[in-house]
């Protein structure tokens, strides 16, 4: 029979194309000895085993757009890797060496990794592993797969070591924070501020409102007092009438329903007490 991969495709199966599909896994093993395509006649047995390679040569390399867009197979990733495993790249770790003045000699055997090549110096640009960039000659840094994992493990220690000296750094500037007050518009007063949760004590112009519950909008400097909303209204309270109320939730418009009815309802049983009875329930008395 004649070769299919060389009178049955067209074009017919080339070099490249048979050499790609060879390093595939599971490739047949004759595609390792056998060439790509024959003259002349061939067994029935080896026009069988290559029609299921021209079957490959259409679905996985034709169909997909051609052998230029084959993405490389392991084995030529590790032939690309091994002709270019010496190649000073941007982005790639280098380790600096042969450096003979005095003020630069203390970064021989230092990680860096390459930024950029000025092609009139012929320098490179490396940024070491705090962050300072130095110009230096290709002949004073090496670069090998090697030297890649020492980067990431000089660099995975750097960063521990930063961290940890960081706590006694940010010593000094704790004791320095200012305090409570010193720089706002409202008074330095312990849990009263913008966004608390308080309690209404003390008034008596409008009596029906002490024991509400509100919250702290904002302080106007100019008449002393806060905006609290109290759920279903707004008030301007002196901060003597605000009494912090820490674990308490923000009122809503149906907590200040079931406040303000809650209210009217004590304010109605006490218009049935005496006097007397009235000034003791005030004090906490049982009339005992």
């Amino acid at each position: 029979k004649s070769d299919p991969l060389r009178w049955d495709l067209d074009p017919p199966c080339s070099e490249a194309e048979w050499a790609y599909l060879a390093d595939l896994p599971h490739a047949p093993e004759f595609m390792a000895t056998q060439a790509c395509g024959y003259m002349n006649k061939i067994c029935r047995g080896c026009y069988s085993a290559r029609v299921e390679v021209m079957a490959k040569v259409r679905s996985r390399i034709r169909q997909q757009g051609g052998i230029e867009q084959m993405r490389p197979t392991q084995r030529m990733r590790k032939e690309y890797d091994a002709a270019h495993e010496f190649d000073l790249v941007v982005g790639r770790p280098a380790r600096i060496h042969g450096l003979q003045s005095v003020s630069a000699a203390h970064l021989n055997g230092q990680c860096c990794r390459l930024v950029r090549l000025d092609e009139e110096t012929q320098r490179w640009t490396v940024e070491l592993l705090n962050q300072e960039q130095k110009a230096l000659k290709a002949s004073n840094l090496e670069v090998s797969r090697g030297i890649d994992a020492e980067y990431d493990v000089a660099q995975a220690t750097y960063l521990l070591e930063s961290a940890a000296a960081k706590p006694a750094a940010a010593a000094p500037v704790a004791e320095e924070r200012r305090p409570l007050g010193s720089r706002t518009a409202w008074p330095k007063v312990r849990g009263v501020h913008p966004g608390a949760v308080v309690r209404l004590q003390g008034l008596k112009g409008a009596p029906e409102l002490n024991g509400r519950k509100g919250r702290c909008i904002s302080f106007d400097p100019e008449v002393g007092r806060w905006t609290v909303d109290l759920g279903d209204e707004r008030k301007a309270l002196k901060v003597e009438h605000l009494a912090p109320a820490p674990g308490e939730k923000p009122p809503t418009v149906q907590s200040a329903e079931e406040e303000r009815k809650a209210s009217a309802a004590k304010a109605e049983r006490r218009s049935t007490l005496s006097a007397k009875e009235a000034f003791a329930e005030s004090y906490g008395w049982d009339g005992s």
